[in-house]
């Protein structure tokens, strides 16, 4: 009866491994080229290219470029699945977002010159 109880406790400390070890947020990075672009991500955050910001792992992230002379660029980090959290993860991880990583990360933009009439 003891093994049963300390099998039980032992997934459950286990369930939520990746949230302890891995978090719920990660750093993420954007490149442009050329540099200096002004950078605005979906949660409010912004930045002047090359730059990073902390997001939730579990959130898409859209990101909006601009830069003077160059046109606009908007684009989307995605949520997938992460190696370590198939592994490691546990209910708890899934609803924390902790076994996802946002892709892609680092985030590298060409951005286009308009053209002068």
């Amino acid at each position: 009866m003891i093994k049963v109880f300390y099998s039980i406790f032992m997934l459950m400390l286990l369930s939520s491994c990746a949230t302890m070890v891995r978090g719920t947020t990660q750093e993420v990075s954007v490149n442009t080229t050329p540099a200096g672009a002004h950078v605005q991500f979906s949660n409010g955050k912004s930045c002047i290219s090359p730059c990073h910001t902390i997001a939730e792992r579990k959130q898409n992230l859209n990101i909006t470029v601009t830069k003077e002379g160059y046109h606009a660029h908007t684009g989307t980090m995605i949520p997938t699945l992460a190696g370590a959290g198939i592994i490691f993860g546990g209910l708890v991880d899934y609803g924390t977002g902790a076994v996802y990583d946002l892709q892609p990360n680092p985030y590298h933009i060409q951005l286009m010159p308009i053209k002068s009439s």
